[in-house]
């Protein structure tokens, strides 16, 4: 190991560790692959770059990125999330199963039993099925396309267009193999070297650009986009179904059976840990319930909320709206509330809670989305006048 004089390390432990990041202009090789006595382009260092990071943010202490990786991608915590996940499903089914239902048979309540574990393991079921499937699908990628004539080094530089004619070009022509737009025309992402559809954002802990972006979750070890809202949306409904199954139950156990003289300290942990998730899971699927029943990305609305602060913060002057919004607060993409669900979970009823493949969901492409006439001619109309 080499020994790094203690000024050549970062102080800020997202950014790899370089003299660019000490205040010279010049990087030293070796500064960039050794800190604090630890190879950076270590395969083992990348592969543990979560626990890393995890010591990093707690004890503050400068460790910097492994090779590759970019600042932004310190969120990228690999599997690590996804075997949280299984291992607290793995103790509350061990726990719920072996300390309440058969301490439940072994007191005489065997119907009572019975039932709990008949419906325990159906939402159990749907909760493993939804996430293999958020964690194994992608969220779809923008198509490779050839470079703009003039674009330039800045990434994710976007294209300017006339305002005065906003008109969508078609996909895949001969001369520019461009995505159709309603909103002035798409962006070029310097960085994946492609065109970014209407509401297609660039992740930068994936590294990637992603149609119809939601957010990244690092729970499901990806970003959430246009292919796997769906199914994000399943999990985290059949997570706080469980939790909330677990919890009534378990807590009706506990005020029939006399508490803690019947059961265990694991009973308790396992209704502890039920109940915070179905409060805070509960609200998280409740907001995008809300989200996707209004046709608006967890970025889209994020957006939305700076600027209607911004505009009270102002005294309500003229502040320009996100791009799929008018002036007035109106969303370009708001057709109807039932239009709104069925363009994220499909016309299919009962595939509304299955995550199963839906054949109207991949018909879409990314690029054409749902709109509301009236509200884009008003969109239109304020372009035309700025």
């Amino acid at each position: 190991m080499s020994n790094i004089p203690p000024d050549r390390c970062s102080v800020n432990p997202i950014r790899p560790c370089s003299r660019s990041n000490t205040g010279h202009s010049t990087v030293d090789e070796k500064d960039t692959h050794a800190c604090c006595c630890l190879h950076t382009d270590s395969p083992l260092y990348a592969r543990f770059w979560p626990a890393i990071f995890l010591f990093s943010a707690i004890t503050d202490y400068p460790l910097p990125l492994p090779k590759g990786k970019k600042p932004g991608q310190h969120r990228d915590w690999g599997l690590m999330p996804i075997l949280v996940v299984l291992g607290i499903a793995g103790f509350v089914y061990y726990g719920y199963l072996i300390h309440v239902n058969l301490v439940l048979l072994r007191i005489g309540k065997k119907a009572q039993a019975i039932v709990y574990l008949v419906f325990f393991h159906l939402w159990f079921i749907m909760f493993l099925a939804s996430y293999a499937r958020i964690v194994s699908h992608t969220p779809g990628h923008p198509k490779p396309s050839a470079a703009p004539a003039n674009s330039s080094s800045n990434h994710d530089s976007q294209q300017e267009s006339d305002t005065s004619a906003i008109t969508p070009v078609s996909w895949g022509g001969e001369t520019a193999n461009v995505p159709e737009s309603i909103l002035g025309g798409p962006k070029w992402c310097e960085i994946c070297q492609v065109w970014k559809p209407d509401r297609t954002h660039h992740c930068r802990v994936c590294d990637r650009c992603v149609l119809k972006m939601d957010h990244h979750c690092p729970w499901v070890n990806g970003c959430v986009g246009l292919e796997n809202y769906r199914y994000f949306i399943q999990f985290i409904c059949y997570t706080s179904g469980m939790a909330t199954w677990i919890f009534l139950t378990t807590l009706a156990s506990f005020i029939m059976y006399n508490s803690m003289s019947t059961f265990d300290g694991v009973a308790l942990a396992i209704f502890i840990i039920s109940g915070i998730v179905m409060f805070f899971i509960g609200i998280f699927t409740c907001s995008h319930l809300w989200l996707a029943m209004i046709n608006r990305t967890t970025l889209e609305n994020i957006n939305f909320r700076q600027w209607t602060d911004t505009r009270k913060k102002e005294g309500g002057q003229d502040v320009k709206p996100p791009n799929t919004f008018t002036t007035t607060g109106r969303n370009i993409f708001f057709q109807s509330v039932s239009a709104n669900w069925i363009e994220v979970m499909g016309d299919q009823w009962w595939l509304w809670f299955l995550p199963l493949a839906s054949n109207h969901l991949s018909k879409q492409d990314g690029i054409h989305f749902g709109y509301n006439r009236d509200v884009y001619a008003e969109y239109l109309c304020e372009k035309r006048t700025k």
